[in-house]
């Protein structure tokens, strides 16, 4: 059995699952999210919503998620007719020993999970109003939730689709790469020295005690800074012209 940090599952697996959604602004802009972080499949089972043009107009680019939507009677016919391997569902309202259907893990957890390669899964998500019923629960295989305040722990509807789709991502690796690459650790140490070169050459008197001090200080900024590599090379160059001033003085 593969790992899903792994990447075993693929995106175009995950489907997002609207149960009895009652506002179709709710609908576009689930659409919308799942669009935003990589997947396309959004489903919903008995929608009290239909997709109509305000979902159209929430959704914004994503209306082929819209229109590609698949609509269902049942939870039961989803999972048939999609042959889901997995169920997942979500509540704000963790139970207590004696509901042992709300027993749920923090959404991070997923992270961990190990899936078997290929499964489909499907994340449910209830209405607006009274999230998923203990009997759409009791049919999940495991249940999420994403830690939120206590004073008012209940997210709006795509706010949560678009927070399981961010966790998701991570895992999957589906958003987009960035256009700039990150300093090396090698380029990091380089303009560190030259650093700690133009730190001994203006204090040269400085105690050594306190010298160390300041150069991890330096040390610290530079590995923090989390810098591309033109700036990197930028402030090496910089740095080279400290020392060749210095030096020539």
């Amino acid at each position: 059995m593969d790992n899903y940090n792994e990447n075993t599952l693929h995106p175009d697996n995950i489907y997002f699952v609207l149960v009895e959604t009652k506002y179709s602004g709710n609908i576009g802009l689930s659409a919308r999210a799942i669009k935003n972080f990589g997947f396309k499949n959004l489903v919903l089972v008995k929608p009290f919503a239909k997709v109509d043009e305000k979902a159209f107009a929430r959704a914004m680019h994503a209306r082929d998620i819209l229109i590609n939507a698949r609509i269902y009677g049942s939870i039961d016919e989803l999972r048939n007719r999609e042959k889901i391997n997995f169920l997942i569902g979500t509540t704000a309202r963790v139970g207590s020993e004696k509901n042992p259907l709300r027993l749920a893990i923090p959404l991070n957890s997923l992270r961990d999970a190990v899936f078997p390669q290929d499964s489909r899964i499907a994340i449910l998500f209830g209405n607006e109003e009274s999230g998923l019923r203990n009997e759409d629960l009791a049919k999940c295989d495991l249940v999420i939730t994403i830690p939120t305040s206590p004073q008012y722990p209940s997210l709006n509807l795509s706010h949560a689709v678009a927070i399981c789709a961010y966790e998701l991502s991570l895992s999957l690796k589906t958003f987009r790469e960035l256009p700039y690459r990150p300093a090396t650790h090698l380029e990091r140490n380089i303009l560190i020295s030259n650093l700690f070169k133009i730190l001994d050459i203006v204090f040269q008197s400085m105690p050594e005690p306190k010298k160390r001090i300041y150069r991890g200080i330096l040390r610290n900024f530079v590995r923090r800074a989390f810098l591309t590599g033109r700036e990197i090379h930028s402030l090496i160059g910089l740095t080279r012209i400290i020392l060749q001033r210095l030096s020539d003085s």
